[in-house]
């Protein structure tokens, strides 16, 4: 099976887009920071950087723009590059500066914990993998230990105890409409990870409501995704600062309650352009509610999750 890190555009043509979200947190040190690097290949064409960070309660985010030449990718180790930035499975190198913010980062990540592939569903996105899709997903590692250092603005940050997070997309424009949580920082399993997203997908020949969500326990996997016959529900706070998803499944449901604060801007593709501003917190509080047939519910939360809401009403 493909690996889900390795980078998809070497042919590819625009419209189109590939990224990767690499996000670390540390709860001891209220640390939070996700790296986005990546390409686009729309009527201008570059490659970036962007980051979004919470550290002692200040949160800040920005992106970083080269040309298009300056991304490259080599073997042994597979690595991506672009000027002061390497990020491979290993880890993550970067000096990122930014108006007024200075990021040195030295990263290393240990095993992943990868999503189960077989020939049905080589992804998470099933047997979809196999149709041109407007935005493809790939979750690389749902949860691995993290260590090294970060250095913000002269302040070190050392991590010992780090908990890292990777996915990926890619495709010529994000869904119009979607919402999306992460989180692997639970207080009550620190083995416990979760992922979930819910788009509007149009298909041209079919529009419908795309599921694609994992719970891993620290044991099992346990999948919701439309291919699975999974269904849900996304219910707006009315102070629109969080929302609720509720999933079912066979023989198991999911709640996921998702707070919105400390949002930052991120650009994302949209429409065939890059230039698209979203907001995502990289210090969102979730609470989740597992339930499988005939075993007891779980019950778990986190103070250090992901979460996105872009035009969901």
């Amino acid at each position: 099976m493909a690996n889900r890190f390795d980078f998809q555009g070497l042919n590819a043509k625009a419209p189109y887009f590939e990224g990767w979200y690499v996000k670390t947190s540390d709860a001891k040190q209220n640390f939070s920071l996700a790296l986005i690097p990546g390409i686009a290949l729309f009527d201008e064409e570059e490659s970036f950087v962007q980051y979004n960070l919470f550290y002692k309660g200040k949160s800040s985010s920005g992106k970083i723009t080269f040309p298009i030449e300056a991304f490259d990718v080599v073997a042994a180790p597979y690595s991506i590059l672009m000027p002061l930035f390497v990020l491979s499975e290993t880890g993550v190198k970067a000096h990122l500066v930014d108006d007024d913010t200075d990021i040195l980062i030295d990263l290393e990540f240990g095993n992943f914990l990868r999503l189960k592939q077989d020939r049905y569903s080589p992804s998470i996105m099933g047997p979809f993998e196999y149709i041109k899709m407007a935005c493809s997903h790939d979750v690389v590692s749902m949860r691995h230990d993290v260590t090294g250092t970060v250095v913000i603005d002269g302040e070190t940050v050392k991590m010992d105890e780090g908990t890292g997070y990777i996915e990926k997309d890619r495709g010529s424009t994000f869904p119009s409409q979607y919402v999306w949580a992460q989180s692997n920082q639970f207080k009550e399993n620190d083995k416990s990870s979760l992922f979930l997203s819910v788009a509007d997908i149009d298909l041209k020949i079919n529009h419908f409501t795309g599921i694609i969500a994992v719970f891993h326990d620290g044991v099992a996997e346990h999948r919701f995704a439309t291919y699975l016959g999974s269904k849900a529900e996304v219910i707006v706070n009315d102070d629109q600062l969080g929302y609720t998803v509720k999933l079912t499944g066979l023989n198991k449901s999911l709640i996921a309650e998702v707070s919105l604060l400390n949002g930052n801007d991120l650009i994302a593709p949209m429409d065939d352009e890059m230039d698209y501003t979203i907001k995502e917190t990289v210090k969102a509080n979730i609470t989740l509610t597992f339930k499988e047939k005939n075993k007891i519910p779980v019950h778990l939360s986190s103070e250090h999750g992901a979460a996105e809401r872009v035009n969901w009403k």
